[in-house]
């Protein structure tokens, strides 16, 4: 075959034909053009014909030779592995159509980003199970760019995030805000016992305070304010995970942040008391999707939701 790099019209986007794609997918999971034919039930010569017609429309040599047996470009590599994720996707799609009680049973894959409290999760997703009891919620904890670098490929549904995309954002991907909610200091009222009471509902000079690690967005704008209230509390702890540092803070460790949606959780959770309100700062939380014609009715749900808040 010939495996020459073919020009082609950067004006014109190339039309994908997914049956010479699977063509090339065969060909480089089998290790060569003879027994990729032999699976499909083809002649070599129609296989390698075909993937003459697919490296024209692509305008790249997807294999090279290298003395009797064929190896993958990098362009070759590159498109095995986009290949790889259709072709499983095909594959789950017809598991998926196959199996009535998974058609009934619906499906959100979320992703939340690390930063995000567990309880104000499910705070957002709680009304999407009030309008689908069926729906199988999946969820998937990490950092924003590998959820968001999932979302990309279709691995998930929807990321929840407290940051946006911003201007250098994916084109091919939405947020939208879906809460804002104040900002507050919280502490469990066995350590607000061992404060003076002209003290209460401030928070003291020197209080011992948990705050988000520094890669957090909220982080900044903490120490901005208590800079700004001339406070010069004891740090005794810094986390990355917010559900820790809630725990920790819900059992007297410290004066640790929350949204003030929160204030009735925590007080029935940790007995945890909203000492001070710091109306100038605000958690904002974001839901990113992929734009869709059909968008997923949960989706939909959650954005309405959001709406009426």
């Amino acid at each position: 075959m010939n495996t020459s790099i073919f020009s082609m019209n950067h004006m014109a986007k190339p039309e994908l034909n997914y049956k010479h794609l699977h063509y090339f997918w065969t060909v480089a999971k089998e290790g060569g053009i003879a027994r990729a034919a032999e699976r499909l039930g083809l002649s070599p010569q129609t296989i390698s014909g075909q993937l003459g017609k697919l490296e024209r429309e692509m305008g790249r040599a997807l294999f090279r030779q290298a003395g009797r047996r064929l190896e993958l470009t990098e362009a070759g590599r590159e498109a095995l592995r986009y290949a790889d994720e259709i072709f499983l996707l095909g594959e789950q799609l017809q598991e998926f159509l196959a199996n009535p009680q998974l058609v009934q049973a619906s499906r959100l894959t979320v992703g939340i980003a690390d930063s995000v409290p567990k309880l104000v999760a499910y705070k957002l997703l709680a009304p999407v199970l009030q309008a689908s009891p069926s729906v199988r919620l999946v969820c998937h904890e990490g950092e924003f760019e590998e959820l968001i670098s999932a979302l990309s490929r279709h691995k998930l549904d929807v990321v929840l995030s407290d940051r946006d995309l911003g201007q250098g954002g994916q084109r091919r991907l939405v947020g939208r805000r879906v809460a804002s909610w104040p900002i507050g200091i919280y502490a469990n009222r066995t350590l607000l016992a061992r404060q003076l009471e002209a003290e209460r509902g401030v928070v003291p000079q020197r209080a011992p305070m948990l705050l988000p690690s520094k890669r957090s967005f909220l982080r900044s704008r903490l120490d901005a304010w208590l800079d700004a209230q001339g406070l010069n509390p004891v740090v005794v702890g810094e986390f990355d995970d917010s559900a820790l540092l809630t725990t920790f803070g819900g059992n007297g460790v410290g004066y640790f942040p929350a949204a003030t949606m929160l204030a009735e959780t925590l007080a029935r959770q940790y007995d945890a008391e909203l000492v001070v309100v710091l109306p100038e700062l605000h958690e904002d939380y974001y839901a990113i999707s992929t734009p869709s014609r059909l968008p997923s009715p949960h989706i939909t749900a959650l954005l309405r939701a959001a709406e009426v808040a």
